[in-house]
Formats: C-alpha cells, sequence, structure tokens
C-alpha cells in the first residue's frame, strides 16, 4: 500500500480524515461492488417486479405489493451476503497487518494506534453503511413510483440490516487481529460463525458410535447464538401473514430483530477487544498465522482436535466400521493417527517450517493424545449416563414409537413404553449380539417430546424372531399391538386427520402381460366405493402384512392405488408423523392452507380381499389388466 500524500495528525486524536479518505479511494473498487449487487437485488428487482405486466394481471393489489417488498427485504437482511461482505471490507481495511513493510509503513505514521485503528474500522463500516442507506432510499423511490406504498417493512429490514452488518463487521475486525497471514483471515472468520455447531456435531457423532441406542443426543437450541451466521441464517426472514378465513394478505413478519439487538451490543464489546488486541499486536507478526504467543498452544490443540475427530468420523464410516458393536478401539487408534498429523501440521504452520520434531512439542502432543483418550473414555463408559437415560412420565409431552411406522402412544400407555425402553437397555447383550449375528433383529425408534420444549431419541435393534412375536409380553409384541391398531394404521396411511378427508382424484396402477402400465383414473363414485372396501380391508386387518414390514409378508402387489384428497382442518399428507407432531401447531395460516391438499397410497396385496373385490366388479382388473405380485411381475 503506497500513501503518497502527507498525513497530519488529527486534533481529535482518534479519527484521521486523512487516511479515511485514502481508504475511501483505495477500496473504491468492493464498495462500488457491493453496492452494485445491492442495487440488483433491491431497486432493480423492485423496478422489474413492480413494472410487470404479469404480476398486475395476476394477482391483487394488495398481495402484488407485499409480495415485492418482501423479496426486497429478503435480499436486504440476507444474513449470509452480509457476513461475505463484512468479511471482505474487514480483510481490506486491515490487510497492511499482513505484510511486514505496509505494517511498518503504516504504523510509521505520525498517528497513533487508537486512531489508526478508529479510522480503518469507520472507513470498512461506511463501506458497508453507505451502499445499504443509498440503495435502502433508491428501493423507496422505485416502490412508491409503481404504486407500491408498504414501504414501512423497508425501515425495519433496514435496522437488521445494518444491525447484522455492524456485529458481522466488528467480528470479522476481532478475528483479522488474531493472524497476520491474509489467506487465514477468511479460514478464522469461517470457522468462529460455525465452531459451536461443529463442536456439537462432533461430540454428537462420537455418541452415535460409542453409546448404544443414542440417536438424537445433543441440540444447541438458543446456544447456537455462539455460532452466529449459523444461528441468524435461521432464526432471520421475512413472512408473508394472512387473514385465515379469506386467505387475504394482512402484512409482512419480518423475524429476527431481538436478536440482532443481542448481536449488535455484542458487537460493541467485540470492537473493544479488536482495539485492544490491535494495541498490543507486534508488527513482526506479519505473515505469521497467529499473532499472539499465547494462542499458538490453542491453535495446535484445536487443529488437532477438530481435525482428528473429523478425520476420524469420515474414515470409520467410510470403511464402514460404525457398524462393528465395539468401535472404540478403531476410534481410539484412528484419534491418535490424525491427532498426530493435524498437531505437527499445525506446528509446520506456525513457524512456517517443516524441522518442528522436538522433545518439548513431543510431550505437548502426548498430554494432547492423553486428554482425547480421557475425553472419548467419557463416552465409552457412559458417564453422562446418556445410554442409560429414560425420561421420566411427567416430563412428557407426547411419546412415539417407530417399528414400522411412528405411532403416538396414548398417554395411558405411556408407562408401558417407558417400561420397554428399560427393558431394552436392561437386555443390551442380548441385543448387541442379535446385531452380531446379523438377523433376528429390527431397528426400532424411541422418540419423546419433553413439555420443555427438547426431543429426545434412542434406537434400538429388536428381536423379533417367532420366539420374541409368541411372547405376548416381549418388546416387539407389546410394540406391534400398537402398529396394528387400526386408528393408528388409518392415520398412517391417510393422515392424522383422516376422518376429514375429502377425496377429490386417484388411479389405479395396472400392467399388463406385455409388462405395459396404465394409470385408470377413478370418478368421484369409483373412489367412494373403492374406499369403502378399503376401509373394510383395513378393519379386517387385511392390510397389516403389507404395511407391518418387521413380520414375515405375503408378497405385495406391484400395483397401488394412489389417491389426492383434501383435508377440511388443514392437515398434512402423513408419511411421517413426526412432522405432524413438530411442523403441525407452528404453521402459519397460509402454511396450513398450502398443505391442506395431500396425497396418499394404498399398497395392496392379495390378502385384500374387499378391495381387490371391488377393482373387478368396477372392471378396473381383468384379464388383460391385472394384478402383479412381485415374483410375477419380475420373473
Amino acid at each position: 500500500m503506497k500513501w503518497e500524500v502527507q498525513i497530519m495528525k488529527s486534533k481529535t486524536f482518534f479519527f484521521n480524515r486523512t487516511i479515511f479518505k485514502k481508504n475511501l479511494v483505495h477500496f473504491w473498487p468492493l464498495w462500488a461492488a457491493y453496492f452494485g449487487i445491492l442495487f440488483v437485488m433491491m431497486p432493480f428487482a423492485t423496478w422489474q417486479m413492480g413494472t410487470s405486466q404479469w404480476n398486475r394481471e395476476n394477482y391483487g393489489a394488495t398481495e402484488r405489493m407485499h409480495m415485492i417488498i418482501e423479496n426486497a427485504v429478503q435480499m436486504q437482511i440476507s444474513p449470509f451476503f452480509i457476513f461475505i461482505a463484512a468479511g471482505v471490507m474487514a480483510l481490506a481495511v486491515f490487510s497492511y497487518l499482513y505484510a511486514a513493510k505496509n505494517a511498518n509503513m503504516m504504523h510509521a505514521l505520525p498517528v497513533n494506534r487508537l486512531e489508526l485503528f478508529v479510522t480503518n474500522y469507520l472507513s470498512g463500516l461506511s463501506f458497508l453503511f453507505f451502499p445499504q442507506l443509498i440503495t435502502f432510499f433508491l428501493t423507496i423511490l422505485v416502490a412508491l413510483s409503481n404504486e407500491i406504498t408498504c414501504i414501512q417493512y423497508l425501515f425495519t429490514g433496514l435496522l437488521v440490516q445494518m444491525g447484522l452488518s455492524f456485529f458481522a463487521y466488528s467480528l470479522a475486525v476481532f478475528v483479522a487481529m488474531f493472524t497476520g497471514q491474509i489467506l487465514a483471515m477468511p479460514a478464522y472468520y469461517l470457522v468462529v460463525n460455525y465452531l459451536y455447531v461443529s463442536g456439537m456435531f462432533m461430540v454428537n457423532s462420537i455418541t452415535d458410535l460409542l453409546n448404544y441406542g443414542v440417536e438424537d443426543r445433543l441440540h444447541a437450541g438458543r446456544t447456537a447464538m455462539l455460532s452466529p451466521l449459523y444461528y441468524l441464517s435461521g432464526a432471520i426472514g421475512v413472512t408473508t401473514s394472512y387473514e385465515q378465513e379469506t386467505n387475504t394478505v394482512t402484512g409482512l413478519q419480518i423475524a429476527g430483530l431481538s436478536e440482532v439487538l443481542v448481536y449488535a451490543a455484542a458487537g460493541v464489546f467485540i470492537t473493544v477487544a479488536a482495539y485492544l488486541l490491535y494495541r498490543r499486536r507486534q508488527l513482526e507478526t506479519a505473515g505469521d498465522w497467529i499473532s499472539y504467543r499465547v494462542v499458538k498452544p490453542v491453535f495446535r490443540w484445536g487443529v488437532a482436535f477438530c481435525g482428528s475427530i473429523l478425520l476420524s468420523i469420515i474414515f470409520i464410516s467410510f470403511i464402514q466400521l460404525s457398524h462393528m458393536l465395539n468401535v472404540y478401539p478403531w476410534l481410539l487408534l484412528c484419534v491418535l493417527v490424525f491427532g498426530f498429523l493435524c498437531f505437527f501440521a499445525a506446528e509446520m504452520l506456525l513457524r512456517k517450517n517443516f524441522k518442528v520434531f522436538c522433545k518439548k512439542r513431543f510431550l505437548e502432543w502426548g498430554c494432547f493424545t492423553a486428554s482425547v483418550f480421557l475425553f472419548l473414555t467419557l463416552f465409552q463408559v457412559d458417564l453422562f449416563g446418556m445410554e442409560r437415560y429414560v425420561p421420566k412420565e411427567e416430563e412428557l409431552a407426547a411419546a412415539f414409537i417407530n417399528m414400522d411406522y411412528p405411532v403416538e402412544v396414548p398417554a395411558e400407555d405411556i408407562p408401558t413404553l417407558l417400561a420397554i425402553h428399560e427393558d431394552v437397555i436392561a437386555n443390551k447383550e442380548q441385543y448387541q449380539e442379535l446385531e452380531r449375528e446379523g438377523r433376528g433383529y429390527y431397528y426400532t425408534t424411541f422418540r419423546y417430546y419433553k413439555k420443555d420444549g427438547t426431543k429426545v431419541e434412542r434406537r434400538y435393534p429388536l428381536a423379533v424372531t417367532q420366539e420374541a412375536f409368541a411372547d405376548e409380553n416381549s418388546p416387539a409384541s407389546r410394540i406391534l399391538a400398537w402398529e396394528r391398531d387400526r386408528n393408528n394404521l388409518k392415520r398412517m396411511m391417510f393422515g392424522p386427520d383422516y376422518e376429514k378427508n375429502e377425496y377429490l382424484s386417484g388411479y389405479v396402477e395396472l400392467y399388463n402381460k406385455e409388462e405395459e402400465y396404465r394409470s385408470y383414473m377413478l370418478s368421484e363414485e369409483e373412489i367412494k366405493v373403492v374406499m369403502a372396501a378399503v376401509e373394510k380391508d383395513i378393519e379386517a386387518g387385511n392390510f397389516t402384512p403389507y404395511y407391518l414390514t418387521c413380520l414375515s409378508q405375503e408378497e405385495a402387489y406391484v400395483n397401488g392405488i394412489s389417491l389426492d384428497y383434501y383435508n377440511a382442518s388443514k392437515s398434512i399428507d402423513m408419511w411421517d408423523y413426526y412432522s405432524y407432531y413438530d411442523q403441525y401447531q407452528k404453521k402459519s395460516a397460509k402454511e396450513e392452507l398450502e398443505q391442506a391438499a395431500a396425497a396418499g397410497y394404498i399398497r395392496i396385496g392379495p390378502k385384500c380381499v374387499y378391495t381387490i373385490a371391488v377393482l373387478e366388479e368396477l372392471g378396473i382388473t381383468n384379464d388383460v389388466w391385472r394384478l402383479y405380485t412381485s415374483s410375477e411381475y419380475y420373473r
């Protein structure tokens, strides 16, 4: 970086106008490019949508306005784009720290470090704020010129946008202080934004490998805020609100404003911390991967731990060692090998030299290895009680069991389910032996929804042998009783509120001897007749051989019956009842209306005598177009 003008000492001693102007000129391609992207995303896109004749013809005035503004606000508050822009600006204005010549020249100027930091900090921040303000006003002008009056949402969007920019930029500046390598700064910035959830992923993967049955372990929840970009990507957004009865647009909802305020407040402290680091930064660290000696052991251990765990998980999954019942020794071996490689690779980066093998570092690596060994052993012996954990009845809002399909266990039967769960844990060795033999078991999932909003999930290989089903007190027999329940089976086939379904259309899949395929479209009257027959087969238990796959099944037909239906209670297509429980109560009016229409697929087989008879009576099946079992069709 070359400075061709004399830098005069600022009278305020914390801001230098000359440096600011020089930054403005020197880095104009960056803020100009940012402005150009924002211009296309907001005012230009708003103009295109506002002048579109198609939009005017296909949307009402109110819906059209809100749709256009929703798109503009969505572009305005995009966390991913804002964080990228903030990182680029921070990297640019503090880029002199990454070259010894530039660093020495800048700090030789007649300005103190506070003045230099503040000036450069405000330079980068202005590169974000100025384009945002200009495109904001341009978008308002474009909107008003196209008779779009709901511009108040753009003001809220601007607050979110600038709050996000302030935090993201402050975080990027803070990260920039830790390194003297220009390539390292973006990497560290990415790591900081995802470190916490990545750590959660690694812990979850370890528990999955080492703890029997543990399936859905740790949920970040609100603590995911420690991974800013990850959290904000899910917390921030804009949706259209609808009046439920008339399905008319009532306004926009911008989510995440409170979270942005929290992050913006944190940004103030991060900025102060960044300055304190800048004040103590040694100029000779330009070009180093870590600028502070005290952080170097953290870097070595962090790279070694994260690298060894991630690489071990990938390696074990790749060669399918995770299917072994005792993966612990293999995990230790992988961590030992990969930990060694990652630890000394990190040291090579710090020293910028391959000569890193010395007694001191070997001793440190030994301490690291012992720490990781202890960490993994704690999970292996289940010190945290995750493997042995069974929730208490009074803690639960709902409970599900899934051997063949998800079933919500009635409240009065939850104690029975908990007793089954405890029995499975107590007979761990028995079920693991079934896994070892590779037969006679079926994976079954226990899922609990607690009153505090958390979920607990466990998955075990349960015995599904003839002996197990002959014993009415075995876990498989007791679970099968719930799955055979006619009401549960209907829920699985036609949705939770199947009684309110209104069947609109449908078809039957048919094949002939030449393996040709056709769809027979059912009329409304034919649907009623077919559904009456299906109901009879369900009540007679004729469908269970084709839906309870844990049993030794009769061969099903390759044919099936597809039905489209509308549910007056805004129910949803329920192949997965979990999704209903997780999301149904959270849906907005618009989302509910969109989900009111669904489709069901009915698997049939030779035991569905009533359904087969009706298909023949209606002339849908005959000697030419008929039903085929798998063995008949694929022979």
